[in-house]
């Protein structure tokens, strides 16, 4: 009912080195996010979206079980990639939009957000923390030929506030879902949370 779309397909122009393969918990950044979703209720239902360094990436992910999508302009925006990646998913499928820098986000929000989602299938879900909305989020098959063949001038958010009354905010108890890593910082202080996290067992 649900694939999982993961977005790895920009030139990390503002980190200054490709995030998607910075060392992270044994592996590297994109091999974390993806092995969160695969372990997901998501299971083997999961597209990931290469641009920028493709074939670097491929080497790292090709033995998990997800399909692979290409978007040949990197520097475009969000949409594109959604675009790319939903011609490798069955047009009755829900949607996960799930962002290839957000290492934090556990298996358990991806499940919590699915549940819901399966509560009631429709619409869009997506977390909340402190009043904030994060990913990932999922985008019901209603959608779909709007975000293929309309323009989407303000991207994913232009989208949501149009169908406002659809939104499904669910909220959590962590900030993780709004944490993604434009910069070296960002990166560092990822790696440093989630160390401690799984060091005092709470992953």
């Amino acid at each position: 009912m649900i694939t999982g779309l993961v977005l790895a397909a920009g030139r990390s122009e503002r980190m200054g080195t490709p995030k998607q393969l910075l060392p992270f918990g044994g592996v590297t950044l994109i091999e974390h996010v993806v092995r969160t979703l695969t372990r997901s209720r998501l299971g083997k239902d999961v597209v990931v979206v290469l641009g920028d360094r493709a074939m670097d990436i491929v080497k790292r992910i090709s033995g998990l079980p997800v399909r692979l999508a290409y978007n040949p302009d990197p520097e475009g925006d969000m949409v594109s990639s959604i675009r790319c990646g939903l011609a490798y998913i069955e047009p009755d499928q829900a949607i996960m939009i799930a962002l290839g820098d957000q290492p934090l986000v556990t298996t358990g929000i991806v499940n919590h957000l699915i549940d819901e989602y399966e509560g009631r299938p429709e619409g869009m879900v997506l977390p909340v923390h402190d009043g904030k909305r994060g990913h990932p989020m999922i985008l019901s098959p209603a959608y779909r030929e709007e975000i293929l063949f309309e323009a989407m001038p303000g991207g994913l958010k232009a989208l949501r506030d149009r169908y406002a009354d659809s939104v499904r905010a669910v909220p959590v108890d962590t900030d993780a879902v709004l944490v993604d890593l434009d910069y070296r910082s960002d990166y560092e202080e990822a790696l440093r949370r989630w160390k401690e996290e799984s060091e005092s067992g709470e992953r």
